[in-house]
């Protein structure tokens, strides 16, 4: 039997906050499809490749947004908020709200930087394909439940062996409906589930504690540095030779309001030949 969500804010605040963020952000785009490409694009909520302008905000909010699945966004949103507030009652209280959303924001740079740049690999700057929803994050929770419940009965409580068989049937199943065009994203279900499986050997494992803190916390630190950088990527090259451009166009704009302006002949007064016949200075006019 399959866990259910716990309702209560004074428990899992983050957890409810972003629920209902990402619910409402749902419904105003399924009663206004336009809207989506305003909150991806002109509100900069969804992930492009000016998340290596500066904009490192882009991999973590784009897992708020949600797109079709099976023809329908809602079914995709309703899935992931469900196990958000279902994983969440757990995890939260256990890492206390402010670690758990350092969490969240972890595991959502770790799943959404690999998916970015694996369906972006030779795509032009005004074609990125994005990527969003909150599946990656949900993977990386199911991780580490997956991991500690074999030492938290708390963790067991809502990943349990039926929860454990449902992830992965449902990770081979999208797989499944990638290959028949439907828009799964299975690397960020893969890349989220790797780090949260590695989180909760680190954090619960008995043996070989070592290996796996320092595992998880190399592979963390090269996801993560996606987010800044990712040379040798034709996408982040791409980026950077424009960015190279605007720079240099910037500062040719600047040389030239800020150089001298040379003056003008035709601007300037005639030359003084002699001097004025009618008046001397040390004569007064005559009567």
């Amino acid at each position: 039997m399959l866990p259910h969500p716990e309702l209560d804010f004074r428990r899992t605040p983050v957890t409810l906050l972003i629920a209902a963020v990402a619910v409402a952000i749902e419904l105003v785009c399924t009663f206004d499809p336009a809207r989506r490409d305003v909150y991806y694009s002109v509100w900069k909520l969804g992930i492009l490749s000016t998340v290596w302008s500066g904009e490192l905000w882009r991999p973590f909010t784009t897992t708020l947004l949600h797109d079709e699945v099976f023809r329908t966004s809602l079914i995709h949103a309703a899935f992931n908020v469900y196990w958000l507030v279902t994983f969440g009652r757990a995890l939260e209280p256990y890492f206390r709200p402010f670690r758990y959303f350092l969490v969240l924001v972890v595991l959502a740079f770790c799943a959404t930087m690999p998916s970015f740049l694996a369906s972006n690999w030779d795509t032009p700057l005004d074609k990125q394909h994005g990527t969003v929803g909150l599946s990656g994050v949900i993977y990386g929770l199911f991780g580490i439940l997956w991991m500690g419940g074999r030492y938290r009965q708390d963790f067991r409580s809502v990943c349990n062996a039926e929860t454990v068989q449902f992830f992965i049937a449902w990770f081979l199943f999208a797989i499944v409906l990638a290959l028949f065009g439907e828009p799964v994203d299975n690397v960020a279900h893969g890349a989220g589930g790797l780090v949260g499986i590695l989180f909760g050997k680190a954090l619960f494992g008995p043996d070989r504690k070592w290996m796996w803190r320092s595992t998880s916390a190399l592979i963390t630190l090269v996801l993560l540095s996606l987010g800044f950088a990712a040379p040798g990527h034709p996408l982040y090259e791409k980026h950077c030779e424009l960015q190279a451009y605007r720079r240099a166009i910037r500062e040719s704009q600047v040389r030239i309001q800020i150089r001298p302006k040379e003056p003008d002949p035709a601007d300037q007064p005639p030359a003084q030949t002699g001097e004025d016949p009618s008046h001397d200075g040390d004569t007064a006019p005559s009567p």
